[in-house]
């Protein structure tokens, strides 16, 4: 972790298909007009939780603040998600627990090396993923007493729970190399030692609506889960099943599924959400489990291929994978969630927004970014740790770690501070993009590319971006 001082400077898949690329936008007064209005269910505004909160300088987000790098916000107060839908009461879900028995974030003392930085992030990414296993047991549980009891009560607890489990997931973002990751080198995740963990769990952009409502009209998920494609499972698929009110579908009406859907009445099609939907939720958690299994001394026993390197080629290539996680804020958060829908990312392979039912698009990049500072300056709550800005310092280059951390508060401020996604007027919007954008300009020109102070390099699908 590097401390900045008040007078010194502070400017710091082997799975599916991709989909469609999206068609080419341009600068409009409504961002969300790109995405189209998916109905998704009505989020609050009001005030916000502050990046510098707490003890918080430049580079430094206060041990006190909502946002930390150890914990992540729960699904309410000012952006609370309505309950909508079946039930049709409003109001804000419960609060779920947030103690998912996985102790305090994992903090190194060591001395910097490139070893200790890579035990440090293996610790820390273990550390997320158990937090993601609870959440994800606790909403098993929340979809299994919807499915068998749909109440007002039942369905605002099974929102909540998702709620809680989606921001966790948006911090294990930060953390794809090794198992979680996809093996695709142009997605800038691990080539080598990549298992797609994470598009079984969550694979946003890979997302369609009618892949999901193929299976509550098929139901193959119940002969086996391996046979429903990751673009219709997952977080997406809840995000959907749970929010989305309607009864209509998507899918073209000569297709299987669209030839079915008229025959089904509202209940038979709410039922089939449910049973589908707790489906999800027991294999989300098996998901979980086999990623955490992995790295487990008694399972696939990852940490020491990872942090001795004998999954590399290189050392050098073992640091290039770690880092290319960092680069999540760069193509998924500044050009696909925020750049496609204002206008500046001409096309993208999106076909539905994240969070387009839930509306949860502002706290997914909230918890993007305390991912970011949990990989870049420490594991722990006010990013104490090792992180990169240790390495940068080692390398002479503290002046860069400061910069990059004064960005990186900026942004999780603005984030913290931004309404919900849809309901931003386009300065809110811009706003938004140009405190990430100043970030991650920081990584592609500085941190990663031609000249890159630690021998860094830009993955395939990044490489060519000059934006």
């Amino acid at each position: 972790m590097t401390s900045l001082d008040s007078g010194k400077r502070r400017a710091a898949i082997g799975f599916a298909s991709a989909l469609a690329v999206a068609a080419a936008c341009t600068r409009t007064a409504d961002p969300v007009e790109h995405y189209g209005k998916a109905a998704p269910v009505a989020t609050g505004g009001g005030g916000k939780n502050v990046a510098t909160g707490g003890k918080a300088s430049a580079g430094q987000a206060g041990k006190g603040s909502t946002t930390g790098s150890g914990g992540t916000s729960a699904t309410g107060g000012d952006d609370a998600v309505a309950d909508a839908g079946e039930g049709g009461a409003t109001g804000t879900p419960p609060e779920p627990p947030t103690d998912y028995g996985c102790g305090e974030a994992p903090v190194s003392s060591a001395a910097f090396s490139r070893r200790a930085l890579r035990s440090a992030a293996a610790e820390c990414g273990q550390w997320h993923y158990c937090r993601f296993e609870g959440g994800a047991r606790a909403l098993a549980d929340a979809l299994d007493e919807q499915r068998d009891e749909p109440t007002e009560a039942t369905v605002a607890a099974a929102r909540a729970a998702f709620g809680a489990a989606f921001e966790l997931a948006s911090v294990n973002e930060l953390f794809q190399f090794g198992p979680l990751s996809s093996q695709s080198e142009s997605a800038g995740k691990d080539n080598y030692q990549g298992k797609g963990f994470r598009e079984l769990i969550y694979a946003w952009p890979l997302s369609a609506r009618c892949r999901v409502e193929e299976q509550i009209v098929l139901r193959s998920y119940a002969q086996s889960m391996n046979s429903v494609l990751v673009n219709g499972r997952g977080l997406f698929a809840l995000d959907y099943l749970l929010f989305y009110p309607d009864a209509d579908t998507e899918c073209t009406a000569s297709s299987t599924t669209g030839k079915a859907w008229p025959t089904l009445g509202a209940e038979d099609i709410a039922a089939g959400k449910r049973e589908y939907a707790a489906a999800l939720g027991r294999d989300i958690v098996h998901q979980a489990q086999e990623l955490r299994n992995a790295w487990s001394p008694d399972g696939g026993n990852f940490t020491p291929v990872f942090v001795e390197t004998t999954g590399y080629p290189s050392e050098q290539e073992a640091m290039k994978v770690l880092s290319w996680s960092l680069l999540y804020v760069e193509r998924e958060v500044k050009d696909w969630k925020l750049g496609l829908p204002a206008g500046h990312t001409s096309s993208a392979p999106v076909s539905v927004a994240e969070a387009a039912f839930s509306g949860l698009k502002t706290q997914a990049i909230r918890q993007n970014l305390i991912g970011f500072r949990g990989l870049f300056q420490g594991c722990g709550a006010g990013g104490e740790g090792l992180g990169f800005d240790d390495w940068l310092s080692e390398a002479g280059h503290g002046e860069l770690a400061a910069d990059i951390l004064t960005a990186y508060v900026a942004a999780q401020a603005a984030a913290d501070n931004a309404p919900a996604l849809d309901q931003a007027s386009p300065a809110e919007f811009e706003a938004l993009y140009q405190a990430v954008k100043h970030l991650t300009d920081l990584l592609k020109n500085d941190l990663f590319g031609a000249g890159s102070p630690l021998g860094l390099s830009l993955p395939k699908g990044i490489e060519g971006d000059t934006d």
